[in-house]
């Protein structure tokens, strides 16, 4: 088997835990190094005998966990906002706890149709995977997630992706024929229009994270002990490193003393369809340190992203 031949499904399930059966031409997702573990609970018999060999342990609860990364980029459908222009990357976006919200252009021509990705806190979706490890398939039922992102200048966004969900026997099975991925290419992370607090810092890198609490409910009555996985909190945050400046030029250390809650905003893309926007209303720095980028002296700043007026620390707008 080979680690290069793989194929991922992934489709929002209507019901938790009921199988909505992903299809290559509609639910395939390129992803770049998926991975399995599968998460036994070994249950030692620790008894009190004359031997001093053990005795064979036995395998309780069962869970299984998926991870992969993906692009960041958009549907390459320009100004439009309807359900047939979501991101490819759509029900992992939402198994991760963000809901869409479609706007449609005003009028034709207008070019203002985008879709709006924001946290939320009640009806949460779980997703089903399907994934095909070259003669194997492994089906992932009731999954939930976490995401963080890497934006490197010059580069383009990388999504890495952690999933829990229910387990279940894999299969043999070949690779499912007739996968479609999106064709829209990923654009650079450059002319982002990057600013915090209406600074405009040079800076190299902006990364951040959900940083989803994933609960396990646990039940006697499921198969393997385990009935589903929940989003149970969220402590989403980030991190830039920007080049430092003179105090009277900006002052970062003020900043981070008082937590002074700021606005971030910045670009991915530079062409209608495959622009997506990353703002944040309420960025605090966590801590401040030194940093050095080609010697030249920089920041590092991590920062916690909090709300601002409820479910809203952080916005991802495809357009």
């Amino acid at each position: 088997m080979l680690t290069k031949r793989a194929l991922l499904l992934a489709e929002i399930e209507a019901t938790y835990s009921v199988d909505p059966t992903p299809a290559p031409a509609t639910n395939a997702i390129l992803v770049i190094d998926p991975k399995i573990k599968v998460a036994g609970e070994v249950l030692q018999r620790e008894f009190a005998r004359s031997s001093l060999s053990p005795l064979a342990p036995v395998i309780g609860m069962k869970e299984v966990e998926v991870t992969f990364s993906t692009e960041l980029k958009g549907s390459g459908t320009a100004n439009a906002g309807g359900a047939a222009n979501v991101p490819e990357i759509d029900p992992l976006l939402q198994g991760c706890g963000l809901a869409p919200t479609l706007t449609a252009e005003t009028i034709g021509g207008a070019g203002d149709g985008h879709i709006d990705y924001s946290p939320i806190s009640d009806s949460l979706k779980s997703v089903a995977m399907y994934l095909y490890l070259d003669g194997l398939l492994h089906k992932i039922l009731g999954a939930v997630g976490n995401v963080s992102a890497k934006l490197e200048a010059g580069k383009y966004g990388l999504l890495d992706w952690t999933f829990k969900g229910l387990y279940s026997d894999p299969t043999d099975a070949a690779i499912a024929s007739g996968a479609v991925f999106n064709s829209q290419k990923p654009r650079p992370f450059m002319n982002a229009s990057f600013a915090i607090g209406a600074y405009a810092g040079i800076i190299q890198a902006l990364n951040f994270e959900l940083a989803n609490e994933i609960g396990k409910r646990v039940s006697a009555n499921s198969a393997d002990g385990v009935v589903g996985f929940s989003i149970t909190g969220r402590g989403t945050k980030g991190a830039i490193n920007p080049e430092a400046v003179t105090k009277a030029t900006y002052d970062f250390w003020a900043r981070w003393k008082a937590g002074t809650g700021q606005a971030l905003s910045a670009t991915v893309g530079d062409t209608a369809g495959a622009k997506i926007d990353i703002t944040a209303p309420n960025c605090v720095y966590t801590d401040i340190g030194w940093g050095d980028r080609d010697r030249v002296r920089t920041y590092e700043l991590p920062f916690a992203m909090a709300e601002s007026s409820g479910n809203d620390e952080i916005k991802l707008k495809f357009y």
